[in-house]
């Protein structure tokens, strides 16, 4: 059963696409800790909003405690029963095709600072991308009494008086 004071996991979605018409085969990402420490005590939490759509995703879950972080293809229940595991690396991406997948990351009891490294190979050659928003990292938290906002209501314009 559910932990009913844990929130939903979180999906980072990456979208990749070639910067040339030369393709590229995807070969993996990794997870990188950047941080894990205790729950913050003060301050506020903007909760993420999604956005983006029309591409069938590649999820992958995140176990954020493996050491080193471990990613697999999500397991999904089938309308007929059963599971079946989604798709994995290598795949194909071109500047015409691009493809996006979605980290999935489980709840955590702690404040966990990340990057994601996207590994590829094109014409032989390896190559990858660190993905760290700008050295900050990606920022999942546990929950916590710290207040929270929507980025919507933070950035909402107030409306104009009617005369």
């Amino acid at each position: 059963m559910a932990d009913p004071q844990m929130p939903e996991p979180v999906h980072l979605p990456v979208t990749l696409q070639a910067k040339s018409d030369q393709s590229i085969v995807v070969t993996g990402v990794r997870v990188d800790l950047m941080a894990n420490d205790p729950l913050p005590g003060k301050g506020s939490v903007v909760k993420a909003s999604g956005c983006g759509g029309g591409m069938t995703l590649r999820v992958f879950d995140v176990d954020l405690d493996g050491h080193p972080v471990s990613i697999k293809p999500a397991v999904a229940q089938q309308p007929a029963g059963g599971v079946k595991a989604g798709p994995d690396f290598p795949f194909k991406v071109s500047s015409g095709d691009p493809e996006q997948l979605s980290l999935r990351l489980p709840s955590v009891k702690r404040d966990v600072r990340f990057s994601v490294t996207v590994e590829w190979v094109s014409e032989g050659e390896p190559g990858s991308v660190k993905l760290d928003n700008g050295g900050r990292g990606f920022r999942v938290m546990g929950p916590s009494t710290l207040p929270k906002y929507s980025r919507s209501t933070l950035y909402a314009r107030p409306s104009a008086a009617s005369p």
